[in-house]
């Protein structure tokens, strides 16, 4: 049976010194195939962190990782390729005995891990709660998914953020759209883009520098007008 994810109060304060950053991240989704088959899931806080999480990264053009069954080794290995260039290990999914296992293998190769403490599932939330002790006293980061979200957008380079590619992910993130199924030339709202995800926009945008206001983004509408304006008030 499914548990509620604990509240930021019960679980104990990271003690990780390094900073986290979007260009160092990859996010490794552990078991994601066996908790998709799981009844009820769908509409859990769980599923819904472990969502936006995986967009985020999409958006960001951050690496992803699955680690799952058959393709453990495989996904080990990619694991490998991206510990010069990616080594901030950013961890979602189910906590299965196998994780556990290769956990300390995993620290062999970084020190820079984070567990996303509303994206993991046990079997239950005392299991949960003491887990995320447990890696606290080996040295591990821990965070929950909109504190990773928030250092992500803020933390990635201006470049990307404010480029044609990273606009257009940002919108498609909002939209929980592929940015290839949105026509550039209808307006956005049609899509379902409302005030909080024009919000979400725009203050992200703001902090890497566009000059870009909430009422800009509605004069703006299209895909294709939106990223025409930002890029030219960013440059």
């Amino acid at each position: 049976m499914l548990y509620s994810m604990p509240k930021k109060i019960q679980l104990t304060l990271s003690q990780a010194k390094w900073q986290l950053a979007a260009a160092n991240s990859v996010l490794v989704l552990i078991g994601l195939q066996n908790l998709r088959m799981q009844a009820g899931i769908q509409d859990t806080d769980l599923m819904a962190n472990l969502i936006q999480i995986s967009n985020k990264a999409k958006a960001l053009d951050i690496p992803v990782v699955d680690l799952y069954g058959d393709d453990l080794i495989q996904g080990m290995q990619q694991l490998g390729e991206y510990a010069s260039s990616n080594p901030q290990m950013i961890f979602a999914g189910q906590v299965s005995p196998m994780f556990k296992q290769i956990l300390p293998h995993l620290q062999s190769v970084t020190e820079q891990i984070c567990v996303v403490d509303d994206a993991i599932l046990l079997p239950n939330q005392e299991q949960h709660i003491q887990w995320i002790d447990s890696i606290l006293a080996q040295g591990l980061h821990h965070m929950n998914s909109y504190s990773l979200t928030r250092l992500w957008d803020l933390s990635a380079p201006s470049n990307y953020v404010l480029s044609t590619k990273g606009i257009m992910l940002a919108v498609a993130e909002q939209l929980n759209m592929d940015a290839l199924e949105i026509d550039p030339y209808v307006d956005l709202k049609q899509y379902g883009l409302d005030s909080v995800a024009i919000v979400s926009l725009v203050g992200v945008w703001r902090a890497h520098g566009a000059n870009v206001r909430y009422e800009d983004v509605l004069k703006h509408n299209s895909l294709h007008e939106l990223v025409s304006f930002i890029l030219q008030s960013a440059g």
